[in-house]
């Protein structure tokens, strides 16, 4: 995990690809790897964990913090990682789970 600082909470995204029995996994996880040293160059990048499944090694999960969903919406549409994205979407058993999450801030007394 990279780490971003002590700064206000960002936007958390949650990122669940299920793939197809027979995918090539080393090859996807050389994907991954690819796309987490190029999004720690994209703005508002903050940090991200990533890895199989425990339950299932046909299933990976990401979660990275971001500055802003702004700068989450930019990355997604980011040349490089759209291409990856693509090339894998027809290897996916289930739809790609993508969920974002903002902070929650405690309602003035």
């Amino acid at each position: 995990m990279t780490d971003g600082g002590d700064g206000p909470p960002g936007i958390l995204s949650y990122l669940r690809f299920s793939l197809r029995t027979g995918s090539d996994l080393a090859a996807f996880e050389g994907d991954m790897h690819a796309m987490l040293s190029l999004a720690e160059r994209q703005p508002g990048f903050r940090w991200a964990e990533m890895g199989p499944s425990i339950i299932d090694d046909h299933v990976y999960l990401v979660v990275s913090e971001w500055d802003s969903v702004e700068q989450v919406r930019a990355w997604e549409h980011e040349e490089e990682h759209s291409d990856v994205m693509e090339r894998w979407e027809p290897h996916y058993r289930e739809p790609l789970v993508h969920r974002r999450f903002v902070p929650w801030q405690r309602p003035p007394s």
